[in-house]
């Protein structure tokens, strides 16, 4: 699972599956929201499915990826694909706020039950 984040500083991963073209880290530290400092164990590329918003599902490569093994969750860094030309974009639903991301023809959405 992956949770949509407007605050972090790139996207992160707890744990090293699913990735590839790994570069194991040492000495690399962030800052985490309850303000302590964490260690980066590896940098690299994450493949994986997401669901998108027609139904269907599609194979990503992320960039760049920073394994924090001691998060709780993965979290997807908006600011990161906003500045790679998608859109990020809201649609109402029965009175409920969808967040979604797009590009040309492809969109994703946000699960708001996180």
């Amino acid at each position: 699972m992956w949770i949509r984040d407007t605050g972090a500083t790139c996207h992160m991963k707890s744990s090293i599956e699913g990735m590839h073209d790994l570069e194991k880290c040492s000495d690399i530290k962030i800052d985490t929201a309850n303000g302590s400092a964490s260690s980066i164990t590896h940098i690299g590329k994450y493949k994986g499915n997401v669901l998108c918003a027609n139904g269907k599902t599609k194979r990503i490569v992320m960039k760049n990826v920073k394994v924090v093994l001691v998060l709780m969750k993965n979290l997807f860094f908006l600011s990161t694909v906003m500045r790679n030309d998608w859109d990020l974009l809201t649609e109402t639903r029965n009175n409920v706020k969808i967040l979604k991301i797009k590009k040309g023809y492809i969109e994703y959405e946000f699960d708001q039950n996180v």
